[in-house]
């Protein structure tokens, strides 16, 4: 019989009452490492596409909290460049977003606590894009469960007021910057995405997934560019499920 103040060995992590909002601060010095950097990389070349279009600064930078996707804020910008109307401005760019809608999903089963709070679980979902979701596959091993969602919040946050300071970097130094340069920068963060896929992955099933992702999204961009990465990633997985799954059997645990 348990005295009081015991637990039972069932007990987890998962059944604390609320996350420690300490695990901030090792979020925020995460955001100084190589993918903040790289980051850093893609948003100098969105600063200076804004200021190679005329699209005016202090909107350039409020796209960032309030998009937070690079290639949403790009769609943004050209189409707005285009002279298109805002409202399908609006419904472009939440199209763009419904790739991330997975690993938002991803994210917040990975971190969340049964019986905390549900607020922070709509703030890092709006943190949550490329960047926070490889590092909260890579970096989050050694931090304690309720430290989690508080730590990539931090590095969310971090990360975010980043960007709002390299963009007018990017935008003052355009001029300077050859045009070809500018325009590949802004390719930074979704080479970095690929790159820490193949790093990540161990079986043939992942190198499957991605190599079919790749096949299938040229394919996609041609017949339907408003669904092309949902597309190419969706059936890239789905068809490397079918075909090498079997393949992994006995090796799952």
């Amino acid at each position: 019989m348990l005295t009081m103040g015991q637990t039972t060995q069932t007990d987890t992590d998962e059944d604390v009452a609320d996350y420690d909002w300490a695990g901030m601060a090792g979020g925020t010095r995460a955001a100084f490492s190589l993918p903040g950097l790289v980051m850093a990389c893609s948003f100098t070349g969105f600063g200076a596409l804004i200021h190679d279009v005329g699209f005016p600064l202090l909107a350039g930078v409020a796209t960032i909290p309030l998009i937070w996707a690079l290639p949403g804020q790009v769609l943004f910008v050209t189409m707005w460049q285009s002279g298109v109307a805002l409202l399908l401005i609006a419904a472009a760019v939440s199209l763009t977003a419904v790739r991330l809608m997975p690993m938002t999903i991803g994210v917040l089963a990975q971190v969340r606590l049964r019986k905390a709070k549900r607020w922070p679980e709509f703030l890092l979902g709006h943190f949550t894009a490329v960047t926070v979701w490889v590092m909260s596959l890579t970096s989050l091993h050694d931090v304690s469960a309720p430290r989690q969602l508080p730590w990539l919040v931090g590095l969310g946050t971090a990360l975010m007021a980043m960007m709002m300071l390299v963009v007018p970097a990017g935008y003052y130094l355009a001029d300077s910057l050859p045009p070809a340069l500018a325009a590949a920068m802004v390719f930074f963060t979704p080479a970095f995405f690929l790159l820490s896929l193949l790093s990540g992955a161990i079986w043939r099933f992942d190198y499957a997934a991605i190599l079919l992702g790749c096949v299938l999204l040229p394919i996609a961009r041609y017949y339907a560019p408003d669904f092309d990465l949902l597309i190419a990633g969706l059936g890239g997985g789905t068809l490397a499920f079918v075909c090498l799954r079997p393949r992994r059997k006995g090796l799952l645990k």
